[in-house]
């Protein structure tokens, strides 16, 4: 439990430093002058040097400290890289106890006249933000950024918090050209360490122990009544003990490289992790902190306020008894309660596992975070007979647990437990229909706790399928000119994609939208039908003109006849990948072009129909060409079934979709008649 605190006693260690190549201050003309990365000509900014200490400070009159020292020198190529210029530092506190962040220092260096000039951050530059009832931050942006400037800073984390050691980052999107790393730990604390298993760098680590020794001195007072003289009697105590120290020490670690179809590129970067095990103090027994993912679950369940959240209804029982009246289908009363919910209570952005204010103030206040709002809605779900319980998961951005941890978990949503199937829910996206997740949601796997004190996990991956669906009616005229109409059909997950990133755009930004990349088209009367209405599929139609749509050679015409719909390129180009390929959900997309041929014309080649398959039909992609008269009707479909393939099935997955574009590329070809 990251809020226990190790009983204070007299013991501590002298921490002794390592060799640095760079001292802070130190920044030379030459760094400043670089114009571009020596080995990643691409980078828009790269990290000269980190250094990440971890240490445990003693203090006799208040006990260890946990201390994180980081030191940072960062280039800045061009204004690509000026984001490296902001720096967030996540704290944590819990209750009346909160790490802080101290000594810090910033400069920003730059060439002004032929001279290397510094510019200091100041305090009124440094700002504190509070992110939720768990986390705060301290966010600044470095001063006078430009096109090469090297900006530098330094800090320290000291932290109440000794039995959680946070994550090392060993890799970022941007190159490190040299980094040391050094966690010094006694002991009476039993750390494991864990790579991430999912990046393909290895790191060579050293681990030493070294015996450090603690002196002290303690005063016993004598005399001091009456006419007595105080008497002071001096004592010297040693306390001797190891401590294990692991050291990192690396040059030219290569920047995270973004593939396409990856889920989160984080989930591949190399890092630390750091998992307590026990504690073992002299005169104290073993204390155990290994858990197993039930133990992870029930502690959760018990320590965290959910057993007292989903209990209550004391609040919400009259509202949902009306909205419930005569209503005697459990699905139906599900639907009805998770709308109710979302319509009721908006989320503040607030994330976590632990209530923040609490179901109840959040469904007097209208608002609330993941917690509040997910186990309100855990608890009405139960007041009406339904078998629900809450899931815990980790985010996209807060990676994947590798080890049994509280501290993995960052999310929470509800669930309906079926005999044939589960039903998840999160009620704080009000563009999720019954039964989706957010896309920050959909991470894997998350872990359902039940009341009965068992848990198991739970796949986050929608086992429906979401289609996408476009029909193109096309007319040639006997002068060449194209015209058509145009119908998407957007179901599921497509449906909610089309939501999020397009409902409220203006509609002369939609249409700019809409145009890119369909050659030199014209589109006009778009309407669009159950865009608002969560939950039903999308149906969108418009007129287009299109003007580059075939070409006319010896008075032969070479026609694409799936026009803009058709996949010009393959995503997967790279010669090896390391990463997973990671689709967002299972998903159909189909293509059905219809084309009115112009008199005079016979069609004197046209593409054959084909079924390629992909790995035990993991993928299949159909194409279909049909002639009636003067009508033709090109059917294709892309069906795929699984959302991962590994790194093994990358040459299989580019070939398959070599396969479709060649496909796709083929043409019609028209002559005169």
């Amino acid at each position: 439990m990251r809020s226990i605190y190790l009983f204070v006693f007299i013991l501590g260690f002298i921490g002794t430093g390592f060799a640095q190549d760079f001292e802070f201050g130190e920044v030379s003309k030459e760094e400043v002058l670089e114009k571009v990365h020596p080995k990643d000509k691409e980078a828009n900014a790269a990290i000269l040097y980190r250094k990440h200490k971890v240490s445990f400070e003693f203090n006799q009159s208040t006990g260890f400290t946990l201390v994180t020292d980081v030191h940072e020198r960062i280039k800045i190529y061009n204004k690509e890289g000026y984001d490296w210029a902001t720096k967030e530092i996540l704290t944590y506190k819990d209750g009346s106890s909160k790490e802080d962040v101290a000594g810090l220092k910033a400069y920003t260096y730059n060439i002004k006249n032929g001279k290397l000039e510094d510019e200091k951050l100041r305090n009124r530059e440094v700002f504190e933000e509070e992110v939720s009832k768990y986390r705060d931050k301290v966010k600044f942006t470095m001063p006078a950024v430009t096109d090469g400037s090297v900006i530098e800073y330094k800090y320290s984390i000291r932290s109440p918090f000794l039995v959680s050691i946070d994550d090392i980052a060993l890799q970022e999107m941007i190159p490190i050209n040299r980094l040391e790393t050094k966690v010094m730990v006694p002991e009476y604390l039993g750390f494991k360490m864990h790579f991430n298993p999912k990046s393909p760098i290895f790191f060579d680590i050293k681990q030493d122990k070294d015996m450090f020794s603690y002196s002290f001195t303690t005063n016993n007072r004598t005399g001091g009544t009456g006419l007595k003289t105080v008497k002071n009697n001096f004592n010297r105590n040693k306390v001797e003990f190891l401590q294990n120290i692991y050291t990192i020490s690396e040059s030219d670690i290569p920047a995270l490289k973004d593939e396409p179809y990856v889920d989160y590129l984080g989930n591949y970067a190399a890092y630390l992790k750091w998992e307590l095990q026990y504690t073992r103090f002299p005169n104290s027994t073993v204390e155990n902190y290994s858990l197993t993912w039930e133990d992870v679950a029930k502690s959760i369940y018990d320590d965290n306020g959910i057993e007292n959240e989903i209990e209550k209804d004391n609040y919400f029982d009259k509202d949902i008894d009306k909205l419930l009246a005569g209503v005697t289908d459990p699905l139906q009363k599900a639907h009805l309660i998770y709308n109710f919910v979302k319509s009721k209570v908006k989320w503040n952005n607030y994330r976590g596992i632990s209530p923040d204010n609490g179901a109840k103030s959040a469904y007097k206040d209208g608002e609330g975070s993941v917690a509040d709002i997910n186990l309100m809605l855990t608890a009405m779900l139960r007041y009406a007979g339904l078998n629900s319980s809450p899931v815990i998961l980790s985010t996209q951005d807060n990676g994947i647990p590798i080890f049994p941890t509280k501290n993995g978990f960052n999310y929470i949503i509800s669930s309906i437990e079926l005999p044939e199937q589960i039903i998840l829910l999160d009620a704080t996206d009000e563009k999720a229909s019954f039964g989706e997740l957010p896309e920050r949601a959909r991470n894997w796997q998350g872990r359902v706790i039940r009341d009965s004190g068992s848990s198991a996990w739970v796949s986050l991956t929608p086992a429906y399928k979401s289609k996408n669906e476009t029909i193109l009616n096309v007319k040639m005229d006997d002068s060449l000119h194209l015209e058509g109409k145009s119908m998407n059909i957007f179901s599921g997950l497509y449906a909610k994609r089309y939501r999020d990133n397009y409902l409220d755009l203006n509609p002369e930004k939609y249409l700019e939208i809409l145009e890119k990349d369909k050659g030199n088209i014209v589109i006009s009367n778009i309407e669009t039908s159950n865009a608002k209405e969560v939950g039903k599929d999308i149906k969108e139609t418009y007129n287009f003109e299109l003007e580059n749509g075939m070409e006319i050679i010896n008075d032969k015409v070479y026609l694409n006849p799936l026009f803009f719909t058709a996949l010009e390129e393959n995503p997967f180009k790279a010669e090896e990948r390391n990463y997973p390929i990671f689709f967002d959900f299972p998903s159909v997309q189909g293509n059905t072009v219809n084309i009115m041929l112009p008199k005079g014309y016979a069609i004197e080649s046209m593409p054959e129909s084909a079924v390629i398959k992909f790995k035990d039909n993991a993928g299949i992609f159909k194409y279909i060409v049909s002639q009636n008269g003067n009508f033709l009707r090109i059917q294709t479909e892309l069906d795929l079934n699984n959302i991962v393939y590994s790194s093994a099935d990358y040459e299989f997955l580019k070939d398959f979709y070599s396969k479709i574009v060649e496909k796709h590329s083929e043409v019609i070809v028209l002559s005169k008649t």
